[in-house]
């Protein structure tokens, strides 16, 4: 939860520079909302840290334009608010003092804030920790409603999480990888001759490993372990080009001296297993349908509202 950024960074309008200008204060009915009301008053006391900023700059007549819709989205906002909170009082929601001091203190616990960091972070909001406190049992009641509404209308199926991973593939496929064995030859053996050998069936990779390699995992048949295609040098991956698994690659030279390569494992298509990932499609699936859940409830809600906008300038566009 993004508490301690809560609700200030997106207070978002503002009146005009004029009325400002003049120390005017209007108070009048901007929206009525059921039996509540919004009112001028109300919509300057959110925005009052925005009006501080801006109440001595003159401002031109784009910013004024961009000011205007900045405002009638705040509008929007709080008529939001005003719905959620006529549910939480129809459905007799109640978050205690208690509830919100637990909240406070997994939101310190979980940012490692003693409480003098947690009061100057709060301070950085422009908030004080009472303005904090009521703000925050304020996102807790939508929260509950939300839940209440919503969250226990929201499943997510096997079979759904399935195809959400089919669908994802492409972001689940690991790189190409190889196991690799080494045959690094003294200088007095033939690398054509071995490698003839061992494709003719007269001994395999390991055995002449153990016969000849002067190079490193002897013991191990001359596996290097699996590594990505990607990391392989250049000549490797040339060398290893068109090779099947447990055949030898075209001689090749490694630090001066003759060598053959064998893929014993190739693993062309890996994907991340659904086991691994399967939680977090889970949470991913989970929450798109609770936003559509969500989007959908409080679309009914404002639907079945009585909503008036005295100003019809402050009226929402098409879609708000």
């Amino acid at each position: 939860m993004k508490v301690l950024s809560l609700l200030i960074i997106a207070l978002l309008a503002m009146p005009s520079a004029q009325a400002w200008a003049t120390g005017q204060v209007i108070n009048r009915i901007l929206v009525k909302i059921n039996n509540n009301i919004i009112t001028q008053y109300d919509l300057d006391e959110k925005l009052q840290p925005i009006l501080d900023q801006i109440k001595d700059r003159e401002l031109s007549a784009a910013e004024q334009e961009q000011l205007k819709a900045l405002r009638k989205r705040a509008l929007v906002d709080m008529v939001n608010d005003i719905l959620i909170q006529q549910e939480v009082e129809l459905y007799g929601i109640a978050i205690t003092d208690e509830d919100v001091e637990k909240e406070i203190d997994r939101i310190k616990q979980e940012r490692e804030l003693d409480d003098d960091a947690f009061e100057a972070a709060v301070a950085q909001d422009g908030l004080t920790v009472d303005e904090f406190r009521e703000r925050l049992k304020q996102m807790m009641e939508k929260q509950e409603i939300v839940g209440h509404k919503v969250n226990k209308k929201v499943l997510v199926t096997d079979s759904e999480i399935e195809a959400e991973y089919e669908a994802r593939k492409d972001q689940y496929s690991l790189d190409k990888t190889v196991e690799v064995a080494l045959l690094l030859l003294p200088v007095d053996v033939s690398a054509v001759e071995v490698r003839t050998r061992i494709a003719d069936g007269e001994m395999t990779f390991a055995e002449a490993v153990a016969k000849y390699s002067v190079g490193p995992a002897v013991d191990s048949g001359g596996s290097l372990g699996e590594m990505k295609y990607a990391d392989l040098a250049e000549e490797w991956r040339q060398a290893l080009v068109g090779v099947p698994e447990d055949g030898v690659s075209d001689p090749l030279t490694i630090q001066g001296q003759q060598a053959l390569l064998s893929p014993l494992k190739i693993s062309e298509d890996a994907l991340v297993p659904l086991e691994d990932v399967r939680d977090d499609l889970f949470q991913q699936l989970m929450q798109k349908k609770r936003e559509q859940a969500f989007t959908e409830y409080f679309d009914q809600l404002k639907e079945s509202a009585v909503i008036i906008y005295m100003d019809e300038s402050m009226k929402p566009d098409d879609g708000e």
